[in-house]
């Protein structure tokens, strides 16, 4: 066991329609096939309470998702960041630290694989619902929204970076925010 009586393990080939189920909690209409299921095997964890899967977490060390935010200085092309993908805990589970756990693993397999950030787009189940509890989800974890550099479909989704070394050698910048003016206006 991890921890308060949850386990954290390497996904299996029958963990799919549990790993499915978790999702469509998260991301309504958002299918986990199969084939989609298995192509993560590597790279994906799970979380299980009494062998029941309650929690998933899937994402890689190889990504260039970088390139779509400021980042300073301008690394070459070939240098990746970890980008976390997925990860949902069953609403009965929430609150006991599976999330926790789950996320810690994945930033440990990231600067195992060389990364030096990590990144992310929270998707709650809708606008409306969740967004704060993803906000405190993962400011707690030191994620921070970063400055989008691409006007591209992504340009309004909230994206989150944080370094994993205490000084990286490119920073990916935060977005900057202008705060609104007495009676509504920005500042700007």
């Amino acid at each position: 066991m991890s921890s308060a009586g949850h386990g954290i393990r390497p996904a299996r080939a029958g963990d799919h329609a549990a790993a499915a189920a978790l999702l469509a909690q998260v991301v309504p209409g958002r299918e986990l096939t199969r084939e989609r299921f298995t192509a993560w095997l590597g790279t994906t964890t799970v979380a299980t309470v009494g062998g029941e899967v309650v929690g998933l977490c899937h994402g890689n060390h190889a990504s260039a998702t970088w390139q779509s935010f400021v980042v300073e200085p301008e690394p070459d092309p070939q240098w990746r960041c970890s980008y976390l993908d997925t990860l949902v805990v069953a609403r009965a589970h929430r609150g006991r630290g599976i999330g926790v756990d789950l996320l810690e693993r994945f930033l440990d397999a990231a600067r195992a694989a060389g990364s030096t950030w990590a990144v992310l787009r929270p998707e709650p189940a809708t606008p409306r619902q969740g967004a704060e509890e993803l906000l405190a989800f993962y400011g707690g974890a030191g994620f921070v929204p970063l400055q989008h550099r691409l006007a591209h479909g992504l340009s309004n989704a909230l994206v989150l970076g944080r370094p994993l070394v205490a000084h990286p050698e490119h920073v990916l910048q935060p977005l900057q925010v202008t705060p609104p003016r007495p009676g509504g206006r920005r500042a700007d």
